[in-house]
């Protein structure tokens, strides 16, 4: 297996990340491989599928942030060795594992070829890497990405966080889980987390004990449906002390549905806008391999 496909995301991060994507593709080629680099998703599909097929491929590299590799997981078979160049803003993903930043280290690592398996969900039928939510940060996601004009940064955040502070109003989300016993109703919450990979942007704790390895989805809710209580939930969140307050709850689970009576209410997946509710997510029961530093 001597090819490798890279996907390089042009608007990653504050700046572009095309000059570190050739720079890594000319010193993987360096080495004997044999390298293609496309900004196009659909081109990046067809090559995976056709190295694949002829038992050529050795990875694929997503270079970009983490909405970068969760384009490109949803494009590949589950069974390719997923490699993640981290260009983007956050790459929770990679701070989890510790993936290395530079050429060099990750040309390293392809070499090695040491891999990691972590489990695989869909939310409304597409797979993520890391984690979804529904509610207010879900709410500034689609803020920032429908106001985007060029690189994302996090002061874009911070305006959002703004922005949602004096205008969301915490509708009402219905909820339930999928435990051994079937499904079943967790009453209503006003915001929700449901954790793979246990990282949050801006280095905010959450829920840090969630195992992207056990087939189980950590889901946590507050309770609080009008704007102060909302303002110190958010506050209780960024200071990590939402799980010490009765307004906290949480459980592990295989399975997750949310709905909002009101018709109201947004999630977002691995940092990206995924739409209006309802949400589903349930655990596919497979695994995806991430190349890991050896």
């Amino acid at each position: 297996m001597n090819s490798i496909v890279i996907a390089a995301n042009p608007k990653s991060g504050s700046s572009s990340g095309l000059v570190k994507a050739r720079g890594l593709a000319e010193a993987l080629e360096s080495d004997g491989w044999e390298v293609e680099l496309t900004t196009d998703l659909d081109r990046m599909q067809e090559l995976v599928f056709r190295y694949h097929s002829q038992g050529r491929l050795r990875t694929v590299v997503s270079a970009g942030g983490d909405g970068t590799a969760s384009a490109v997981l949803n494009r590949i078979p589950i069974e390719v060795p997923l490699t993640i160049f981290p260009l983007g803003s956050e790459n929770l993903l990679a701070q989890q594992y510790r993936l290395p930043r530079d050429v060099e280290a990750v040309r390293l690592m392809v070499g090695g070829m040491s891999v990691r398996s972590f489990d695989l969900f869909r939310a409304n039928g597409r797979l993520f890497l890391i984690m979804a939510s529904v509610g207010f940060d879900a709410q500034v996601v689609r803020s920032v990405h429908e106001n985007r004009r060029s690189h994302i940064t996090r002061w874009a955040y911070r305006f959002g966080i703004l922005r949602a502070i004096g205008t969301y109003r915490w509708p009402e989300l219905e909820v339930e889980v999928l435990g051994q016993g079937g499904w079943e109703s967790l009453g209503t919450c006003h915001w929700l987390f449901g954790f793979n990979v246990p990282k949050y942007a801006a280095g905010i704790h959450i829920m840090d004990d969630a195992d992207a390895d056990d087939g189980l989805l950590d889901v946590g809710m507050l309770r609080g449906g009008n704007v102060l209580i909302g303002f110190w939930n958010y506050l209780t969140v960024a200071m990590g002390i939402h799980r010490r307050g009765d307004r906290w709850s949480e459980r592990r689970v295989r399975g997750l549905r949310v709905r909002s009576p009101a018709g109201q209410g947004v999630y977002q997946v691995d940092g990206d806008y995924g739409g209006p509710l309802p949400l589903e997510i349930l655990y596919t029961g497979t695994k995806a391999t991430l190349v890991v530093p050896s």
